[in-house]
C-alpha cells in the first residue's frame, strides 16, 4: 500500500482484452454451425467473446496502487493520478 502521492510511477496495465481469433471464428460461421459450436466441448471457449474473464492485470495494478484508509468496506487506490474509491459491492461487480 502507498500512501497519496507515494505511488508508483511508469508502471502501466493492459485494460485492453483483444480475442480476435474468436471473433473472426464466430463472424465467419453460419448461425447453425455457431449454435452448434456452443453446445459441444468448445461452447467455452465462444462464450469468452460474451463474457470475458477477469483481467489479472487489472488486478495487479489495483493491488499495486492501495491507498491505505480507515474505513473497513472501502478500498482506495491511485488510478491516473487521482484517488478512486471502490466499494464491497463495486469490487463483487467487477470481480464477478
Amino acid at each position: 500500500m502507498f500512501a497519496a502521492g507515494e505511488e508508483p510511477i511508469g508502471e502501466r496495465v493492459n485494460s485492453y482484452h483483444k480475442l480476435k481469433r474468436t471473433e473472426l471464428l464466430i463472424d465467419a460461421l453460419e448461425p447453425e454451425e455457431l449454435e452448434f459450436l456452443r453446445n459441444s466441448t468448445f461452447g467455452k471457449i465462444l462464450a469468452i467473446e460474451e463474457n470475458p474473464p477477469f483481467s489479472g492485470a487489472f488486478g495487479k495494478y489495483v493491488v499495486v496502487r492501495l491507498l491505505k484508509v480507515n474505513k473497513k468496506y472501502e478500498v482506495w487506490f491511485i488510478f491516473p493520478g487521482s484517488p478512486v474509491r471502490m466499494s464491497l459491492r463495486e469490487f463483487a461487480i467487477v470481480t464477478g
